[in-house]
């Protein structure tokens, strides 16, 4: 039997990247019908046509909930901007927040009578005048938190409106971090009927006892609503020492918890076969962390879920099998939390192949003219999958296609991932030297030197001690923002990221290594938690490098034990490793180096945790250093396109176009253009033609033509606009509005744009509105 607690590693402290219920609450867990290998159906008493009218929440003019409505289609059927007049749009009125704080901002945001909604850096909830930008209030959780402390930066993508069947009770539900707060959308105060004084704690309602909880799990995406019912994804880590990342359900109105969803199976419930359970080891992750969509007419949610424990932070020697419901779609039912379908898109994630985006809802025309409701999932392995909305079966063939399983010791690499045969991957799916970058006979001549050394080949290719070129990387394919779809063209648009990452496995040291001394326990500690996100030497990766650090030891601690920027605070070091970890980010690089490992001896074990978090295994461990495979200059050492915009017909399966998305000022200045670049967030299409994208790390939010990707207007601002745009109608005048909040250190590139401030909102002159 094995354990159902799962650990947090504290020293992914530097790294941010990219759940059940109380003791009397097991009548509300999930029930399932039986599931198969690859996916489970259940039939409903729902049509596969939309019928009746959309709600006022709930339509395609209004965008009134994140990607613009609850199936997350990201259109709008407003057309007074179009491809014709585009050119013409102009800053109507912007908003700064308040500090210029880290990690930035991604919230998408949300309007509902002339008031737009969207958090700062801050975790604050700012409400303002959709016409004219003025401040109505703003509404503090740090003034409000229920343990005393004050909210640390973080990221929010959207708020979450609700109002019941008779337009009453509205709120808005704002999540900071663990904590989710109902507030009056009309004056922002908190609407104290709800949970304990206007919030609940998502310590609480928990499988695991709150004080184990507290810290490890936040909240990045919004909530989803099905009549009162809201239900809860969570954002948590991948290491051996986290909670699972369980779907919740809560009463709108109370905070009363309804239900839960179990992602990691426990003993007894399907699901549980697929995986060869240690008795002594933590279980986590498997969390919904890109959020959620509802069919409104068959009451049932859809998620998509991550890796489980040991995606990037760990290796997943200590759980052989396809590891249900990891890497998964799930269609829930929200009333119960029953799972009605689900289908793994990859099995035994050691990748971090996690899917980032929510699937998207479409209702497409089939060529004889019927109409058939479908799922829509992208994600990171850059592939499309389409799925019968009732049945969960593939509009097109899926094979389980063979992959490489040579790994590391300890390591049981599935043998087979599913590969759907349409559409073609909308990224590049493997890495051979004549992949390499030819942007300059210089770039390619550095990529080979680095490509010499390490092991590459097709996707899937599992990590190496040497390090592994992964292609698609950890940054690949569909991110968060997740794709838009046209309903009266059948046509879904997607952006991607298509470039590799380096993934090394650096061995964590077995019991038996005591006799070190303080620098190397804290090089022990650094290589077991930070070296995933910091690089192996301190140089920097996904996290900031912290090779030249100018901080005192306590500055450090303080750092580390509080958080900054996109840092989240971890408080759970011992006093004596805190201070064994500032001795080893004092010292210099290369110091500290720890013992070889012959990992063949069956004697060693591993261990970690204390107390009823305790952990222990015989399977070799490691953790997976990450970096970008980039040539001299610092960018990626693939050939460009690095970043695409793609169009797809969803019913027949076909690429319709695809052009780069975005251009490196620092390229353009050498001549050489059309790169596509690293992009994070979403877009809106419109039925004047437009799609409006901001997404890019040079800083420039554009407008395409829909029917053959023209670009037809951009407009430069002062940081990325890593987040996902919206668009809505007041008095008459369609405005277009997108937060530019850059990235900071959360998506560190070796070229990524600045933090930034504003929500810019767009408009055509008045003059030309009629």
């Amino acid at each position: 039997m094995n354990k159902q607690l799962y650990l947090f590693s504290p020293l992914s402290f530097l790294f941010f990247l990219v759940a059940c219920g109380g003791e009397n609450n097991d009548t509300s867990d999930q029930t399932s019908t039986t599931v198969d290998q690859t996916s489970t159906t259940v039939q409903n008493s729902g049509g596969t046509t939309k019928t009746g009218q959309k709600s006022r929440i709930n339509n395609f003019v209004d965008w009134a909930t994140y990607r613009g409505d609850n199936e997350g289609s990201a259109y709008s059927s407003l057309s007074q901007i179009t491809t014709e007049n585009v050119q013409l749009l102009e800053e109507v009125w912007t908003y700064d927040v308040r500090k210029l704080v880290g990690p930035g901002m991604e919230s998408n945001p949300i309007i509902i009578k002339g008031v737009l909604y969207f958090a700062d850096p801050e975790l604050n909830l700012i409400a303002l005048d959709a016409a004219t930008g003025e401040e109505l209030w703003l509404f503090e959780p740090s003034k409000h938190d229920p343990r005393g402390d004050d909210f640390p930066a973080g990221i929010q993508r959207a708020e979450v409106y609700w109002e019941d069947e008779n337009g009453e009770n509205a709120r808005i539900f704002h999540l900071a971090k663990d904590v989710i707060f109902a507030v009056n959308p009309d004056d922002g105060t908190l609407i104290e009927s709800f949970g304990k004084g206007g919030h609940i704690d998502l310590w609480e309602n928990h499988v695991w006892p709150a004080h184990l909880v507290q810290n490890k799990l936040s909240n990045n995406s919004p909530p989803a609503t099905y009549k009162n019912f809201l239900i809860v994804d969570s954002n948590v880590f991948e290491n051996r020492e986290e909670p699972p990342g369980n779907v919740r359900a809560f009463d709108t109105l109370t905070g009363e918890f309804k239900w839960r969803f179990h992602t990691i199976p426990l003993e007894g419930q399907p699901g549980y076969e697929t995986t060869e359970w240690e008795e002594n080891m933590n279980y986590g992750g498997a969390n919904s962390w890109g959020g959620f969509v509802v069919d409104e007419e068959r009451g049932w949610v859809f998620g998509a879920t991550g890796a489980m424990t040991g995606g990037i932070h760990g290796n997943g020697g200590a759980r052989p099998g396809k590891n249900l419901y990891s890497n998964s779609v799930i269609a829930l039912d929200a009333t119960t939390g029953e799972l009605q379908w689900h289908f793994q898109t990859m099995h035994h994630d050691i990748w971090d192949y996690d899917i980032a985006p929510a699937p998207m809802l479409a209702t497409i025309t089939k060529e004889d003219g019927i109409e058939q409701d479908v799922v829509v999932q992208t994600g990171k392995q850059g592939k499309f999958f389409v799925f019968d909305r009732d049945t969960g079966e593939s509009l097109f063939p899926i094979v389980e296609k063979p992959v490489p399983t040579d790994a590391v010791p300890g390591e049981v690499p599935y043998p087979t991932q599913p590969w759907p045969l349409k559409p073609d991957p909308l990224v590049r799916t493997s890495f051979y030297e004549s992949d390499l970058t030819d942007i300059t006979p210089e770039s390619h001549a550095s990529a080979l030197e680095k490509f010499k050394k390490l092991k590459a080949g097709p996707m899937y290719t599992p990590p190496s001690i040497e390090g592994t070129i992964v292609q698609p990387g950890i940054h690949g394919g569909n991110e968060w923002g997740g794709p838009a779809f046209d309903p009266e063209t059948n046509i879904s648009y997607v952006n991607v990221n298509d470039f590799p990452f380096i993934l090394t496995t650096v061995p964590m040291q077995p019991d038996q290594f005591s006799d070190m001394s303080d620098l190397q326990r804290g090089s022990t500690i650094y290589n077991a938690q930070c070296a995933a996100c910091h690089g192996g030497e301190r140089q920097g990766a996904t996290g900031l490098p912290l090779d030249n650090l100018a901080f005192s030891a306590d500055a450090l601690k303080e750092i580390i034990t509080k958080g900054r920027n996109a840092m989240p605070a971890f408080q759970y070091f011992e006093d004596d490793e805190l201070d064994y970890l500032v001795v080893f980010l004092q010292s210099e690089p290369g110091d500290g180096s720890t013992a070889d490992i012959d990992l063949s001896d069956e004697s060693l074990t591993w261990s970690g945790g204390e107390g009823e978090l305790a952990w222990s295994t015989s399977t070799p461990q490691y953790v997976a250093a990450l970096d970008y495979f980039t040539d001299h200059m610092g960018y990626h050492a693939i050939k460009p396109p690095w970043g695409k915009l793609i169009a797809i017909d969803v019913a027949k399966g076909d690429i319709l176009w695809s052009i780069p998305l975005g251009e490196y000022p620092g390229l353009v200045e050498m001549g050489i253009r059309h790169t596509g670049v690293e992009n994070f967030g979403g877009m809106a299409v419109t039925k004047g033609g437009v799609i409006f994208i901001g997404a890019t790390e040079d800083s420039r939010f554009r407008a395409f033509d829909k029917t053959n990707g023209e670009l037809l207007w951009e407009f430069e601002m002062a940081a990325p606009g890593f987040s996902s745009p919206s668009t809505y109608e007041i008095d008459g005048r369609q405005y277009v509005a997108i937060v530019a909040g850059g990235g900071g250190g959360r998506y560190r590139s070796p070229v990524t744009g600045p933090l930034g401030t504003r929500l810019h909102v767009f408009a055509l002159p008045a003059s030309e509105v009629q």
